[in-house]
């Protein structure tokens, strides 16, 4: 019998893409918006622009890395979407725009249409914890692209808007203006190929208990946390807590924007404070941090227990700061209120003071670990 030449037969199942379309158009809830103009299931989304005086977009896109092979060791795909809203909006909201909208774009060896409205449930919950839409995407069946046809990579982007005399950025920070940490989730969504290394050098079981594990701290096992820190229960798992949802700072930070004094922002990702901090400071300017403001959270500790020194966790990770805000000097009080309001933990943590020499960044005193 002659071999049948169908797209089926290549390995794209068109059905299963649709099946997976239906069940998305049951479950999404941020598309629910007044300023979108349709539905799901166009060739492109559209959404009205809110009227303003000297409008800019704000664009950014980003991926969530080697966490989604976190997610598929532990067969969990509900909460990586929102960690891919989080690289985006966090970004885009960093430079004092408001996210409006975001796409995402996930490819796959095989698509099952349960997987991906997980996956694209979780980016749902993202947008609505973003306060913007999910205006679009795409999901594509590449076989034979992966090693595996359950291996899948992620991808998306958001568009924000503001007014062009209220974009933050280095040109507006001047010496004597102070640095306010906001509280991370946990790793948020950079340095995972540093932990899944790190994973394999120990032996270590996703499916373990984090208390305990590879000679760290481990878990907070308190149901409180005055400094608004992660805590898990002791059953948490290794898995459970690296796959804790990256923080989303937009909607706090859009009211720190009305709330005036803030001058920029550094979100907190790849290349830790050297790269991120550095860039919210101009030439001539350096960000001075002190360590001993906060305390890390136990996932640091648990990875300096493992073997990352002080340095590669600050040039690596957020190390328990998620957004780092510059801002007045005499906004500093109103602004923690703010941020106290909008449910996040935050606290001075340094200043800006003349670069004599060196380095955009420099620290003072040592984490707590």
């Amino acid at each position: 019998m002659a071999e049948e030449f169908t797209y089926k037969n290549a390995g794209v199942d068109v059905e299963a893409g649709n099946a997976a379309v239906e069940l998305l158009k049951q479950r999404l809830k941020s598309v629910k918006h007044p300023l979108v103009l349709g539905g799901l299931g166009g060739f492109g989304g559209a959404m009205r622009l809110p009227r303003l005086k000297d409008p800019v977009l704000v664009a950014g896109t980003d991926g969530v890395g080697t966490k989604v092979l976190i997610a598929q060791a532990m067969d969990r795909y509900d909460s990586i979407g929102i960690d891919l809203v989080a690289m985006s909006v966090n970004d885009v909201s960093a430079c004092g725009a408001v996210p409006l909208f975001f796409l995402d774009y996930i490819v796959t060896g095989k698509v099952e249409p349960e997987k991906v409205a997980a996956l694209v449930g979780g980016v749902d919950e993202g947008c609505l914890r973003a306060q913007c839409v999910l205006l679009g995407g795409e999901t594509a069946e590449h076989p034979g692209h992966f090693k595996a046809d359950g291996d899948f990579d992620m991808a998306g982007f958001a568009v924000g808007l503001a007014e062009r005399d209220e974009l933050w950025g280095p040109g507006r920070v001047v010496a004597g203006d102070v640095l306010i940490g906001i509280d991370s989730h946990g790793l948020h969504s950079n340095g995972f190929s540093l932990v899944r290394h790190l994973l394999a050098s120990h032996d270590i079981d996703l499916h373990g208990k984090f208390l305990s594990q590879g000679g760290g701290l481990g878990a907070c096992v308190t149901t409180e946390s005055a400094s608004f820190l992660p805590c898990y229960e002791v059953t948490a798992s290794v898995g459970d807590v690296l796959l804790t949802p990256t923080a989303i700072y937009s909607p706090v930070l859009h009211d720190l924007g009305h709330a005036g004094g803030v001058h920029a922002a550094a979100h907190m990702t790849g290349g830790g404070f050297p790269d991120n901090v550095g860039r919210a400071v101009p030439d001539g300017l350096a960000a001075e941090i002190d360590l001993g403001a906060w305390t890390p959270g136990p996932e640091f500790v648990w990875l300096h227990g493992l073997g990352v020194d002080e340095d590669e966790l600050l040039r690596t990770f957020n190390c328990g700061l998620g957004m780092v805000v510059v801002v007045a000097g005499d906004a500093i009080e109103r602004l923690l209120e703010v941020i106290a309001r909008g449910g996040h933990g935050a606290r001075v943590v340094g200043a800006v003071v003349p670069r004599e020499a060196g380095d955009a960044v420099r620290y003072r005193g040592r984490l707590a670990l």
